[in-house]
């Protein structure tokens, strides 16, 4: 089983800019880069126009390690607080499970522990503290193809 805890920088519609600011201050490199017009659509949320080339997802290396970067989905208004999240990677649904029954208790859901596209278990919380918490179950392969880890 492995855990990974990582920055997920939430940007008000300029991930872009981010990731090139961050490329030339930061040295990061790009692993990965997905907007939210890539992904399949759901017909039951349709996305908005002006969302579809908006980052969904980055991942910039920095050192030896990784940063998220995105931009906020249209239903999770950009506010103070909401800006960085940390972003709980697991292998196992079961340890997702956990931690958010775990981190929600005393706390609000943001989003319930559901299947995606990306995902066999992907749920965020607000815990007691005041902390948003992103919680992913990610195959390897998944994580190779998201640039979470290098392919052996």
């Amino acid at each position: 089983m492995t855990v990974q805890l990582t920055a997920f920088l939430m940007m008000d519609g300029r991930a872009k800019q981010a990731i090139e600011f961050y490329k030339e201050a930061l040295e990061a490199s790009v692993l990965f880069i997905q907007t939210y017009g890539d992904a399949p659509e759901n017909p039951e949320s349709p996305l908005p126009a002006h969302m579809k080339g908006l980052v969904s997802h980055a991942v910039l290396k920095v050192g030896m390690a990784n940063i998220m970067v995105a931009d906020m989905e249209p239903s999770t208004p950009h506010r103070s607080g909401n800006q960085i999240q940390i972003c709980i990677t697991t292998d196992e649904i079961e340890k997702t499970r956990k931690f958010y029954e775990l981190l929600k208790q005393e706390g609000q859901v943001n989003m319930p522990l559901l299947q995606t596209h990306f995902s066999p278990g992907v749920a965020v919380v607000t815990d007691k503290f005041g902390v948003v918490f992103q919680i992913v179950t990610m195959t390897s392969e998944e994580a190779v193809i998201r640039g979470h880890q290098k392919d052996s």
